[in-house]
This record gives C-alpha cells, sequence and structure tokens, in this order.
C-alpha cells in the first residue's frame, strides 16, 4: 500500500523515502517490504491415492 502511494507521489514529481511515508502513517517498515511466501505444497501421488482409498473406507482416520 505504501509503496504504490510512494510511486504515485514519485508520478507526480514528490519524492518521498519509504521510510518517511511509514513513519507518516505510523507503520513499521519491515511491514512494508515483501516477504517471501512459502511455496504451495506438493502432492505427491505416490502417497495420496492410497490415503484417500484407506480413508473413503475408513472415513474415521482422516
Amino acid at each position: 500500500m505504501l509503496q504504490s502511494i510512494q510511486q504515485g507521489l514519485l508520478a507526480e514529481g514528490i519524492k518521498v523515502p519509504l521510510t518517511r511515508l511509514c513513519a507518516w502513517f505510523g507503520v513499521p517498515r519491515q511491514t512494508v517490504y515483501d516477504r517471501p511466501t512459502k511455496a504451495a505444497p506438493k502432492v505427491d501421488p505416490r502417497f495420496a491415492e492410497p490415503i484417500k482409498a484407506m480413508i473413503e473406507q475408513e472415513p474415521s482416520f482422516g
């Protein structure tokens, strides 16, 4: 959000550091920077199919 505000101000010719925007809005800098996201879990069909069959056979296992 703050990065889009910074880009908008820059488009208008106003250069404001991200640290100053964070201070103005009372937002910690660390929350503004992008964080790497975890990759989606990979499902191995060798294990998924037997587990699904087991759960369908005995629903109490799931």
